[in-house]
């Protein structure tokens, strides 16, 4: 029998972070992080989990492990993005009270919309324009269902979304929202009790609110090293967003819509949570865009306090690594004893 040992995970999961920003190559951002947030502890694994992360991340992520955590808990997370405003993300799980599982996510910010485009004056006098990474949501509101089908669990989601609309570069904290409602699914499965397995697909059906709920679809599997360690691998295909991906700034977005040639991004993340005593948990994340235009690395990774009643987490996610700024975050997660 082989003895795992924390230490070399741990400089494993650093080893990947290092590895992953040498080989980065110069791209831009692509969306709002509002954008693949999914709450919980979602941002330090990159943003996809497909199968590595249940509770409140999963009921966008795939609403199918929902039920394979047989939980009831409620989580709160606030973000600082690289870019646009604050927002938060409530949700509440039940896993426990019904063979049916189910979830709610719910997202909004407090703060007036910045925008899609800033204008910034130069040291000259002249002014000068740049793109905002504002997300134009409102709010977002997702609930989702899990059921049990043989030794798999089949999940449906529906979200709610509610944006600023894409008529120009400029858009005004007056613009009537676009609301409009998307759909998920998805299907997980446990292979063995160290081997998990899922695929899923967000915002389908979403033509009418594509440019603040692009689809996207999810595939992945995870490997549980006793309760030392978890190993992740994702794949996830994102629905390129043209108002920010080959956006100019000055042209209005239907412009741009007509004459981007961006194209969907493809994202392979692998991530790694170990145990480091009782309590404490160090996640790591490295993702890399490999069938795109363009080629980009993100790294993200945090720390979480955890009992059996609570948790606690700070996450950090690097976009790009060719990007300075970062993205931050704070959960709060309680389970409730039924």
């Amino acid at each position: 029998m082989v003895q795992y040992r924390p230490r070399r995970a741990i400089c494993f999961i650093f080893f990947l972070t290092a590895f992953g920003a040498k080989f980065a190559m110069a791209a831009s951002m692509k969306v709002p992080e509002e954008y693949e947030s999914t709450g919980g502890h979602s941002l330090a694994f990159g943003g996809t989990v497909a199968t590595g992360l249940g509770g409140v991340s999963a009921v966008r992520a795939n609403p199918a492990v929902l039920g394979m955590d047989r939980e009831y808990s409620v989580n709160a997370s606030y973000h600082w993005p690289v870019a646009g405003r604050d927002f938060y993300q409530l949700g509440v799980v039940d896993g426990k009270t019904s063979s049916i599982a189910a979830g709610v996510l719910y997202t909004s910010a407090m703060d007036q919309y910045q925008g899609l485009v800033d204008t910034k004056a130069t040291s000259a006098g002249s002014e000068e324009t740049s793109l905002s990474m504002d997300s134009p949501v409102v709010r977002r509101g997702s609930l989702a269902f899990a059921v049990p089908v043989g030794k798999a669990f089949l999940g449906a989601s529906g979200s709610y979304v509610e944006a600023r609309p894409p008529e120009d570069s400029l858009l005004s904290d007056d613009s009537k929202p676009v609301k409009s409602f998307t759909l998920g699914l998805g299907l997980a499965a446990q292979v063995s009790s160290a081997m998990r397995v899922g695929i899923s697909a967000e915002n389908l059906a979403n033509k009418k609110i594509q440019f603040a709920a692009p689809t996207f679809y999810r595939a992945g599997a995870s490997f549980f090293l006793g309760d030392i360690a978890t190993l992740n691998l994702d794949y996830r295909r994102r629905e390129s967003v043209s108002v920010y991906e080959g956006a100019t700034p000055g042209l209005s977005m239907a412009s741009t819509a007509e004459n981007s040639q961006s194209v969907p991004e493809n994202l392979l993340v692998g991530s790694a949570v170990v145990k480091v005593y009782d309590l404490l948990r160090l996640i790591a994340s490295v993702g890399q865009e490999v069938t795109g235009k363009e080629s980009a690395t993100r790294v993200a990774g945090g720390v979480s306090l955890i009992n059996q009643q609570f948790n606690f987490s700070y996450q950090a996610m690097r976009p790009n690594t060719s990007v300075e700024s970062v993205h931050h975050a704070v959960a709060l997660g309680l389970e409730i004893a039924m």
